[in-house]
């Protein structure tokens, strides 16, 4: 389906973002579930702009718990998709995608392949907000890129007490 269709400003395959795309194809889940938590926050704060809904960062909140093992799977998900039908209640367009991106980095603790999805409408609602062509699109790609790059090269999170299903192969 095209990113038209899907009412996406970016698909992995756009030269803006390839990059980043192959950088989240080639980390470990347990790096893509650190930055997807910590790049997460900034999406928040953008539905929030929009809605009073705390579903979003509920689910957010549920994600890390879940991956620091102190929730199961189902219940995490339950507040994963309660945050997509935020994003479908919400009526704002920079507010769904912003909410979706959200929802991804959540999923990020099942399925590193979700992690980019926080890229994807992460810059969709930025874009939306600013014109595609903005410098804060530009910037925001810059940051999430060299976030990860950051803390792939830092690896201090890998010394955290993580979910055992997110360290199995790292000891």
């Amino acid at each position: 389906m095209s990113a038209a269709k899907r009412k996406m400003a970016f698909m992995p395959y756009d030269p803006e973002v390839e990059e980043l795309y192959a950088a989240t194809q080639a980390a470990d889940k347990l790096l893509l579930v650190v930055w997807a938590y910590e790049y997460s926050l900034g999406y928040v704060a953008l539905f929030e702009e929009y809605s009073d809904d705390d579903r979003v960062r509920t689910a957010r909140d549920a994600a890390y718990i879940w991956a620091k093992g102190g929730m199961k799977m189902p219940e995490a998900r339950r507040y994963i998709l309660a945050a997509h039908k935020a994003a479908s209640e919400c009526g704002d367009e920079i507010a769904t995608a912003a909410a979706r991106a959200v929802a991804h980095a959540a999923s990020t603790v099942h399925s590193k392949r979700h992690a980019f999805g926080l890229a994807l409408y992460g810059l969709t609602a930025i874009a939306k907000k600013y014109g595609r062509e903005s410098a804060e699109v530009a910037n925001e790609i810059k940051r999430l890129s060299e976030g990860l790059v950051s803390l792939a090269e830092n690896g201090e999170f890998g010394k955290e007490s993580w979910a055992r299903f997110l360290t199995k192969g790292r000891e």
